[in-house]
């Protein structure tokens, strides 16, 4: 198979940026947005899928972002994860400006006028009545301390920290190691090594630091577990012990004092030759100007018109959410050389493949290009791609190995630059070979799943949900065989991805509903006292984050087959309004529900699919600290709100878009061959929420759905929208498996 060039292809996206580089729209991006209510969203500044991500670590450092809406700040850590549900991780470096006496265990402050703005961060300590301010550049944190007068001001380097998980334990951070030195009245270096976190990390990570200083330090020192010393310049904590450093000058009152700091995950050799390149001097505003304006360009591949300023406050934060992680290391991996992008913290693909990464190949497809180029290496060199990754470590495997997903997306929307063919054998790996440990990677309970067509219960956690992921990655690996013209393996894969059916129990019956997803015995048996409400997280028996109402919905590769196995038409509409209406059943903040609200098209009541997006919508998004439905997973939960109004939706994995219900008038997607592809929904309102006729490029279209090459031939897809549902779509349904004919 060719391979296109991904030069060319960065090429392309440089060019076509650059002629939508007067865009503004990262001036509407809110870093609070869904920081509250458990949504877990990083408020500090960075770049677009940037390494360092400096911000604050608040009250017992639990927060998986650092932030907390209580508690006070301990001070600013340079590397986080954002929208992340599971365990600690990282907080790794932390930095505090203090007055006074060193105190190396009591530093902390309460706060005040906290703000964020894209690549900016500002918030001032009360205890000290210090203002901070930060901004970014790709793996360089820069400060901005205004002292007020004190013949005591201090900046502490705190090589111990990192976030904890408090009761849960078993996701808890450890420091391995830590050091300091003392290099000059304006420089400290070090490196912090921690194990375990979220993913149960058992090969430790190291963060080097070199901090830079533009005023020099008329006194400084270091600690070890809170030992000051002034006359030592270095130290080296083993066993968990914690190493520190401070500098210390007499300051004026409003006198400012600005702070490099970069990071490595090579050395402090490299991190110091990050912090001098990537900002030469100190000049906070250029740096601060500088992120706007990658983020500008990240997000002018996509433009919306018609709509409020509070509506694009809402739509850009929520595509800034998806350009978070995961995190561009190409250059910073201490594993191994390659070639190839390297690209951490998928913290989770199972949160991502469905709605995030469809996106990102539309609007960062040289961004989404390289991730999959990455998974591919990561197998090559680590053995399996990940289902979640982190401080360049496999795990955790939530439901299946579902970097099939994007490895098959890639190619059936024409992604350049990777090899498919080792991508092929990534994802027949995951098939076939069964994971030393299937809680780091690849699928647990395979030799079940491979001779009995079912996970077990005897055989692994969480079957009923495994089960219905394995068969619908299953079917990337058959789509992704016969292109590549591997037809015994199409033949294989195809048969593997019906495999849900072996726990479709036509008999469970539940809210006058027949047929239901039941997990099963090793010796063929169904779960007994079984209720379609069960659910669990990791452990169980049943389904993860989701119950059977979900779960029994979950067959993007064939939703036809599951219509006819539901009773037909009629009766599914029934079942997914019962599924939506009756509270218990559906969760939009947990992503196996999140094609479920468009599974009417294919049953032919595309105006359900428009109530439910638009209530959907209303009920759980909004601008504000808590505008998100619960955890952003990574962006997940914006990108879901970015294709609901935009108007269209990914069936992931395939090269399939559904059409929705539009609520921004006017969208148009600059893409990566020079075209621009433009979604314009005509009339549209709160009241007029159903699609009444369709033209594509002036032509009458009466489908409700399209492929990824309509859209990549670019043009215009008009749909008119009324109050009252029409007798469009009359076209065929979406593709099922089963429908040969498409």
């Amino acid at each position: 198979m060719q391979i296109f060039r991904s030069s060319i292809a960065s090429l392309l996206f440089i060019l076509i940026a650059s002629t939508c580089s007067n865009a503004q729209s990262a001036k509407y991006i809110d870093p609070f947005m869904g920081t509250e209510g458990g949504g877990n969203v990083f408020p500090g500044p960075s770049l677009p899928f940037g390494m360092i991500k400096p911000g604050p670590d608040m009250g017992p450092n639990t927060g998986n972002a650092g932030w907390l809406a209580e508690g006070n700040i301990n001070g600013f850590s340079q590397t986080h994860v954002s929208g992340t549900g599971g365990g600690a991780k990282y907080g790794n470096i932390l930095i505090q400006p203090t007055t006074g006496d060193v105190l190396p265990s009591d530093f902390s402050s309460p706060r005040q006028d906290e703000n964020a703005a894209v690549g900016f961060y500002s918030v001032n300590l009360t205890r000290y009545s210090t203002k901070v301010e930060i901004t970014a550049s790709r793996r360089v944190a820069l400060y901005r301390f205004t002292y007020p007068e004190a013949s005591k001001a201090n900046i502490l380097f705190d090589a111990g920290h990192c976030l904890s998980s408090g009761a849960k334990q078993h996701e808890d951070q450890r420091l391995t190691a830590s050091s300091v030195k003392i290099v000059s009245p304006t420089e400290v270096s070090g490196s912090t090594t921690v194990i375990g976190g979220w993913n149960q990390q058992t090969r430790p990570y190291t963060v080097y630091f070199y901090a830079i200083s533009d005023t020099p330090s008329t006194a400084s020192g270091t600690w070890l577990n809170g030992t000051l010393s002034a006359a030592a310049r270095e130290q080296q904590g083993s066993d968990g012990r914690k190493a520190g450093a401070w500098l210390q000058f007499s300051a004026k009152a409003g006198q400012q004092v600005r702070l490099k700091v970069g990071i490595s995950f090579i050395s402090v050799e490299q991190a110091k030759d990050n912090a001098t390149r990537e900002i030469s001097g100190f000049d906070f505003e250029k740096t601060r100007a500088a992120a706007e304006s990658a983020w500008n360009k990240a997000l002018s591949t996509i433009e919306i018109s018609g709509v409020t300023p509070e509506q694009k406050k809402l739509f850009y934060s929520s595509v800034y959410h998806t350009m978070l992680m995961p995190v561009d290391r190409t250059g910073e991996n201490p594993l191994w050389q390659s070639n190839e992008p390297y690209y951490d913290d998928f913290y989770a693909i199972w949160d991502t493949f469905r709605s995030s990464a469809p996106l990102l190949t539309l609007i960062a497809p040289e961004r989404q290009a390289a991730s999959v180029r990455a998974l591919i290496d990561i197998y090559r060199h680590d053995g399996y791609m990940p289902d979640a990754r982190s401080g360049n470590f496999n795990g955790r495997t939530q439901g299946g190995s579902n970097a099939e997903f994007f490895v098959t997306d890639a190619y059936l929307k024409k992604l350049p630059g990777i090899d498919w063919n080792d991508g092929y054998a990534a994802e027949l790996k995951d098939a076939e070979v069964p994971p030393e440990n299937q809680f780091k990677e690849g699928r647990g309970g395979l030799e079940d799943y491979k001779s009995l067509g079912y996970a077990s219960i005897e055989g692994v956690d969480r079957p009923g949900s495994k089960q219905m992921e394995y068969a619908a990655d299953d079917f990337e690996i058959a789509l992704l065989a016969k292109a590549l013209g591997k037809t015994a393996d199409y033949e294989k894969y195809l048969a593997r991805s019906r495999n849900w059916e072996k726990l479709w129990d036509p008999d469970f019956e539940d809210g006058g509903f027949k047929g239901f997803i039941r997990p099963r015995h090793r010796d063929g048996s169904w779960k007994r006292d079984f209720t379609a409400l069960e659910h669990c997280t990791w452990g169980g028996d049943t389904f993860y984050e989701g119950n059977s109402w979900t779960y029994s919905t979950f067959v993007p590769q064939d939703v036809a087959d599951l219509i006819k196995k539901s009773g037909g038409n009629e009766t599914f509409v029934k079942r997914l309004n019962a599924f939506f209406d009756v509270p218990g059943r559906y969760d939009v903040g947990n992503e196996p529900g999140f094609l479920a609200p468009y599974l009417y098209i294919w049953a032919g009541r595309h105006d359900k699919t428009a109530e439910r997006i638009r209530e959907i919508i209303a009920k759980n998004y909004h601008t504000g600290r808590k505008g998100i439905p619960g955890n952003d997973d990574s962006g997940a939960m914006g990108s879901w709100y970015a294709f609901g109004v935009i108007g269209i939706f990914p069936n992931a994995g395939q090269d399939v878009y559904v059409i929705g219900s539009p609520a921004i008038p006017e969208t148009t997607f600059h893409l990566i061959n020079g075209k621009t592809f433009t979604i314009e929904a005509r009339n549209v309102s709160p009241e007029n929420k159903y699609v009444t006729s369709a033209k594509w490029n002036g032509k009458p279209y009466d489908r409700a759905w399209f492929r990824h090459e309509d859209v990549l031939r670019g043009g215009r897809l008009l749909l008119t929208m009324g109050p009252k549902p029409s007798a469009w779509p009359a076209g065929p349904p979406p593709p099922s498996s089963s429908d040969a004919k498409q």
